[in-house]
């Protein structure tokens, strides 16, 4: 990937592609680029013309296309410069849908629509920015949630909603993610609930469905309408996939269901009350709730030693995803209890409506505990299990757990969402590829070689246009403990961070992998005199936040994990460093078991690709614009020894050209390229 860019020139591209003569939108797309020469409109990029080429096929053949295109490229005027086009001299060209994974690249695209739409002579398009529910504020949820007197401190939202009419989330910064989540759309009740004529997201719900020719929302919408065939995307005519590397694990998440025990126990109590008259008290037997409470007690313990066996922090568990847990001859046992109870109540309650005249048995309930049973079985087939089993914790002090699940062919459900489409496809990203695959790993999960009634087209990924060569260096040492050896490993990875931010003066994005990690390095830097801002991501604290006071004091250093490894776009001196405290691999996950399984060397096949694209992502960070310049360690010292053991795999994976384990090297580059 580093030998430049694979289409050096539109002569290449016409030779690969099948035109159509006297084709109006290819005239209209290629003129455009070649007019920008010496234009002010518009800097031209060549690795933007050839995409935006690759579009014009995709809107043409109503193909699919997968396509790289590395930071610099612009793709997101590649597709929208043809798409644009279409609805400016094709009357039949009823609008097109980009579906992102990030708000940040959502609210970025309405703008760069506009700039487009006016470079081009349409000003009067409509576009519709359709967010997911839970960016929106729930009336209804905030007055339960102020119920409570713990709560009261946060009437000032309610004031706010009811004085400035505010519902969307970037309107509630100030508050946190927790208190977000309690008081969010969830579960909309529709005309049900008392403020229906006047929710936001309601109303924005419907201007959607009337003014739909460009939309903009988020991978998970879009799965979930495909998923259940609504028509509300039927009037396009192209879906742009942006941010595509999360399309599995959006799709995951659409498929994903949960079981709450206290759900559990509510729709018994509805099952029994339905076919309860006013003479009589008839209530499930206590059995039940035993089994049950059982139950959820053995997941939660079991994932609690899952946890434990594999050095996993305990101090907040509702930081973690996707927890697994053993299903032993205990759980087993409690298993089979717990079905045959269920069994025991649903004859009693059956009987009684045969008693009742078949007409009161609360069928919903019945198909809920019939579901929970099927589920409860499907889980004593261990390994041969159609579902992916895992544990979600409620809590930061991991007293409560629900039990989550998805299909484990995920693979064949996406292929089938995107069978549906009967209009052109296109998934693109920055990373989608690892080393020299050609999308493989990536086309693998999501089915694309199980495709029906569409072609598929793997475009050469599109090398970025910036100096790599000349303005990055890659510093990989080899002298630090191996992660394994937790405690060397922290002095060692503490120690070197320190010379790493006086070398470059602050200015570094510091990445984790483990908050607890991040928490003990922060806490040993801030004890130091470094004379640097310190910021740390948690709790209270939005992100937005966090990154404009990053951005804004240009010697500040920002330790965070996670969602900090893409969508963070910081041009110029105030992200110079970005340090990536640890190879970003998958932590015990049921997923990435389930996928591993398939291979006979899960690590290479599965682990180490999630990984590579993990890395892309964060190290991606720091080349923003033509003009930025800037080191990216990776502190981990199995980064050269895999990068020898995978033939190259790991560099031909990110795009830095000069690559060194020495300090001293680093201090130069910093004192020639940043000072």
């Amino acid at each position: 990937m580093k030998g430049g860019n694979f289409l050096k020139n539109n002569e290449i591209w016409k030779n690969n592609h099948i035109t159509i003569q006297d084709d109006p939108l290819y005239d209209d797309v290629e003129n455009f680029f070649n007019e920008l020469e010496g234009s002010k409109i518009l800097e031209y990029r060549e690795g933007q013309h050839t995409m935006a080429l690759d579009i014009v096929d995709t809107i043409r053949d109503k193909q699919i296309l997968l396509i790289e295109a590395e930071v610099g490229i612009g793709k997101s005027y590649a597709y929208l410069i043809p798409l644009i086009y279409s609805m400016k001299d094709n009357k039949d060209f009823k609008g097109f849908i980009i579906a992102t994974s990030t708000i940040a690249l959502q609210e970025q695209l309405l703008k760069d629509v506009e700039k487009v739409s006016s470079m081009l002579g349409m000003d009067n398009i409509k576009v519709t920015l359709a967010k997911g529910k839970n960016n929106y504020l729930c009336r209804k949820r905030l007055e339960e949630f102020l119920v409570y007197s713990d709560n009261k401190k946060y009437q000032y939202i309610l004031d706010e909603v009811i004085k400035n009419d505010l519902y969307d989330r970037n309107d509630f910064d100030g508050i946190s993610e927790k208190v977000w989540k309690s008081i969010n759309v969830k579960n909309c009740t529709l005309h049900n609930c008392p403020y229906y004529n006047d929710c936001k997201f309601t109303l924005k719900r419907e201007n959607f469905e009337k003014e739909k020719q460009i939309v903009i929302t988020n991978q998970a919408l879009l799965t979930q309408h495909l998923k259940s065939n609504q028509s509300i995307f039927s009037d396009t005519d192209m879906i742009i996939i942006d941010e595509a590397h999360n399309l599995e694990n959006n799709v995951r998440e659409a498929y994903r269901t949960t079981i709450d025990k206290r759900k559990i126990e509510g729709t018994m109590y509805h099952l029994y009350g339905s076919v309860t008259s006013q003479n009589e008290d008839c209530i499930p037997d206590s059995a039940f709730f035993d089994s049950l409470n059982e139950f959820f007690s053995k997941l939660r313990n079991s994932a609690k030693s899952v946890m434990r066996k594999n050095d996993l922090e305990e101090n907040s568990y509702n930081d973690y995803n996707r927890v697994p847990f053993i299903c032993g001859p205990s759980l087993q046992n409690t298993i089979h209890n717990l079905i045959q109870s269920i069994q025991d109540a649903i004859i009693i309650v059956e009987n009684k409506d045969i008693m009742n005249g078949y007409h009161s048995i609360n069928k919903t309930s019945l198909e809920t505990l019939h579901d929970f049973m099927s589920i409860l079985k499907d889980l004593l087939q261990a390994k041969n299990s159609k579902n992916i089993y895992w544990v979600d914790f409620l809590d930061a002090d991991g007293k409560y757990v629900q039990l989550s699940y998805t299909p484990k062919k995920i693979d064949e459900l996406t292929a089938q969402l995107l069978s549906k489409v009967d209009t052109g496809v296109v998934l693109t990203s920055a990373t989608l590829t690892t080393g020299n695959d050609n999308y493989q790993y990536y086309a693998n999960s999501i089915g694309l070689d199980n495709i029906v009634g569409k072609s598929v087209l793997k475009e050469f990924p599109i090398t970025s246009p910036y100096d790599y060569e000349n303005n990055t260096l890659l510093y990989c040492p080899n002298d630090i403990s191996n992660p394994n050896n937790r405690e060397a490993y922290l002095r060692d990875l503490t120690q070197r961070i320190r010379k790493l931010l006086e070398i470059t003066d602050g200015r570094s994005l510091v990445l984790f992998t483990s908050k607890q990690d991040m928490n003990y390095v922060y806490e040993q830097m801030n004890s130091l005199d470094l004379d640097i801002p310190l910021l740390v991501q948690k709790e209270g604290i939005s992100n937005k936040k966090l990154k404009e006071r990053f951005e804004q004091d240009v010697r500040s250093c920002l330790f965070a994990t996670g969602t900090f490894y893409e969508g963070i776009d910081i041009k110029g001196p105030s992200l110079s460093s970005v340090i990536i405290a640890r190879l970003p691999f998958p932590i015990v996950d049921p997923v990435m078991e389930e996928k591993a399984s398939l291979y006979k060397d899960g690590f290479q096949n599965v682990y180490l690709p999630e990984m590579l694209l993990k890395l892309k992502q964060g190290a991606g960070r720091l080349i923003r614009s033509s003009t930025d310049k800037g080191v990216v360690s990776i502190l981990d010292s199995r980064f050269l020894e895999y990068d020898a053991k995978y033939e190259h795999m790991l560099t031909a994976s990110l795009p830095f050209t000069n690559i060194t384990s020495e300090l001293d090297d680093v201090k130069k580059f910093v004192n020639e390229k940043l000072r």
